[in-house]
């Protein structure tokens, strides 16, 4: 540590293919990027993400995330990142990864022989099957989970499995939200519209997003008065399926909505504040970030039984839980939900509060500090 400042440094994996060895600009709003901002803005440290260039620019980093520092590889190869290691040792007094990849371990080995002073939190993120598919019985994966001071689960159920199945203690740290934007949250309820609404990847296996609208037109006839909003860019393999799924309920043309993908973060979130209810229909999650923003929006919360179902309706106090891809279940409780007021409107106000609990990532970052380095953090 120089002059009494630590240094918290990310270190992309070459183990997850989805993001290249890097972040792309959408990714540093999310958990990988806010973690360190806040390590930075609110407890002292000097943050830098390192990785391969994905963007070609990186404006949420000047209009968000002042202060928080991205370093480019020369490579996306394991070499390129143990060469980092050794030569920026002195800096990086914490070493944090996102994801338990394999990929990970000799990069483990190089930080602890360099800096065996030195503090490694790893954030899993991920679900129940995805872990079973680890070589957790392996000596170097054990070696490499032993030598992480904090290793954290982002959902109830996976830090309970994790719990059992690993060798150390698993730490429950959420995927919370940040409000960047100054959004005022006060009035929220007083413009709450009969809008059920999704955002992601629509048209995705993972999102299953098939099954939301064959759910909806099942019970459209007898809910006239909702529509339903899917906010995020359209794959274009889905794009056949919503042709033939409007030529055979035309009279949904104008209930179902495609807004698209909104870049602009003040529109998103007025798209979850004027929302009654937030629905996610995916056969596999970690611990969506979604979820936070549902919940801080006051939403209703309907979703498939991922792992994280239990953390996003808080047991059933703010939402109801279907069984993975069950169209005819999601569909009664579309009916059942969407006709009663008061569950809709006391389910919204426990998100409301439950999500300033336990999703706050203000919250979330300092309890990692403390976890880390005890007392007050220093």
């Amino acid at each position: 540590m120089q002059n009494g400042r630590r240094g918290a440094f990310v270190i992309a994996s070459t183990g997850d293919p989805s993001i290249g060895g890097g972040w792309n600009n959408q990714q540093l709003l999310k958990d990988c990027g806010l973690v360190p901002y806040l390590l930075h803005k609110n407890h002292g440290f000097r943050s830098c993400l390192v990785g391969c260039k994905v963007d070609e620019d990186y404006p949420y980093l000047k209009k968000y995330l002042r202060g928080l520092e991205l370093d480019f590889l020369r490579e996306d190869s394991l070499r390129a990142r143990l060469d980092y290691i050794n030569a920026h040792a002195a800096e990086i007094d914490l070493l944090i990864l996102y994801g338990a990849y394999p990929a990970y371990m000799p990069i483990v080995e190089r930080y602890r022989q360099v800096r065996p002073d030195g503090k490694i939190y790893l954030a899993t993120d991920m679900n129940i099957a995805w872990a079973d598919r680890l070589p957790h019985e392996h000596p170097q994966y054990k070696k490499f989970l032993h030598s992480c001071d904090v290793v954290a689960a982002s959902c109830r159920a996976t830090q309970k499995y994790l719990s059992a199945k690993w060798s150390v203690p698993v730490e429950l740290i959420r995927n919370g939200w940040y409000n960047f934007y100054g959004v005022d949250f006060k009035k929220v309820f007083d413009r709450k519209e009969n809008v059920i609404l999704t955002v992601g990847r629509i048209g995705t296996n993972q999102k299953q997003n098939h099954v939301m609208l064959e759910a909806f037109a099942k019970v459209a006839d007898k809910l006239p008065a909702w529509t339903l909003r899917l906010v995020g860019g359209v794959e274009e393999s889905f794009k056949p399926y919503v042709e033939k799924f409007f030529a055979a309920r035309p009279d949904l043309k104008q209930r179902v909505i495609f807004v698209g993908l909104i870049e602009d973060k003040l529109k998103l979130i007025d798209e979850y504040k004027r929302a009654k209810i937030f629905c996610l229909t995916s056969n596999f999650e970690g611990a969506p970030n979604v979820a936070a923003e549902a919940l801080f929006s006051g939403d209703f919360t309907i979703c498939s039984s991922i792992d994280a179902a239990g953390d996003m309706t808080d047991d059933g106090r703010c939402g109801k839980v279907f069984p993975i891809g069950n169209v005819d279940a999601l569909a009664k409780i579309f009916l059942d939900v969407c006709r009663d007021d008061k569950l809709i409107a006391d389910g919204g106000r426990h998100a409301f509060d439950y999500a300033r609990e336990q999703f706050d990532m203000n919250k979330i970052v300092a309890r990692l500090n403390y976890l880390l380095y005890g007392g007050d953090g220093t």
